[in-house]
């Protein structure tokens, strides 16, 4: 390869100093303390530059801090390089070892294939109480996830909740770190669509959604009302408990309606993204049935 034929970014190798803080943002406690996060793939790094556009073009900060392509990436791809230029950013063209440092999690190798494009993004939560404000006053769906702790529902629930036209997703104290890298591949680009908050308190929360007139909705094996039975309110919360143990008691008291999905095989229970997804596409049936 001749100097003219190198990636311009040839001088960061695996062990350069950049792509270890790049790997090392994997941590909780280093993301938390930069206020930034990993994005992997071309498919979620095309939403992150479709936001950081929106942002620009309504007068906000930009979230775009680092973008990293391979020229393989590049050529499949070329809407991620026209995108970055849309909003003044240019991607720094590196080899494809050093994208796989840059997804490497506490020195062992990723098994995770971010198909030659790496972003870092400022954070993109919001604060709890303000993403409440901005809900306004007419129809609303909400998720609240309480203790969830898998990233891949983490990540799921804000798919699901981008495709149903949810409004806003907000984790409790305990839960997954939504900017985990996991949770962002699950998420496939959509928690740059739906507005988030993380390390939401349960009980203020409850109280502020009541006194929003938002009602509260819990799934629980002894719902009192059949999902499929039961028509949602347009200002509603649904309330999702852990994998492992559900709500919380004080959760499930404090709900106004406790909704259960109807089993009809042999199976005990659903996936906590799969009954996310059919309470989310219930409110969404009676929105569109409303208009």
């Amino acid at each position: 390869m001749t100097h003219s034929e190198r990636p311009e970014g040839a001088m960061l190798t695996p062990r350069s100093a950049r792509v270890g803080k790049i790997a090392a943002l994997s941590g909780r406690s280093v993301r938390q303390r930069e206020g930034r996060f990993r994005v992997e793939g071309p498919q979620a790094i095309r939403a992150l530059l479709e936001r950081e556009a929106r942002d620009r073009a309504e007068g906000r900060g930009g979230i775009l801090d680092e973008l990293y392509l391979t020229t393989k990436a590049r050529d499949a791809h070329p809407e991620l390089e026209q995108l970055a230029e849309t909003v003044g950013a240019r991607p720094r063209l590196v080899a494809p070892d050093v994208i796989d440092a840059m997804v490497r999690e506490q020195g062992h190798q990723s098994v995770t294939n971010p198909q030659g494009a790496i972003a870092v993004a400022r954070s993109v939560e919001r604060n709890w109480r303000d993403l409440l404000d901005a809900q306004g006053a007419g129809p609303v769906t909400i998720v609240v996830c309480e203790r969830l702790q898998d990233p891949g529902n983490a990540g799921l629930v804000m798919r699901t909740a981008d495709a149903s036209g949810a409004h806003a997703v907000f984790f409790s104290e305990g839960s997954v770190d939504p900017l985990a890298p996991k949770v962002v591949r699950a998420s496939a680009g959509s928690l740059f669509h739906v507005p988030f908050a993380r390390k939401v308190p349960m009980g203020e929360l409850l109280d502020a959604l009541r006194s929003r007139n938002i009602a509260t909705a819990a799934t629980s094996p002894r719902g009192a009302q059949n999902l499929f039975d039961w028509t949602p309110p347009e200002r509603l919360a649904w309330l999702m408990g852990n994998e492992a143990h559900g709500l919380d008691e004080a959760t499930l008291e404090a709900a106004d309606t406790r909704v259960a999905i109807p089993i009809y095989g042999s199976a005990e229970s659903l996936n906590l993204a799969t009954a996310t997804t059919l309470c989310l596409f219930e409110s969404a049936r009676a929105r569109a049935g409303a208009r």
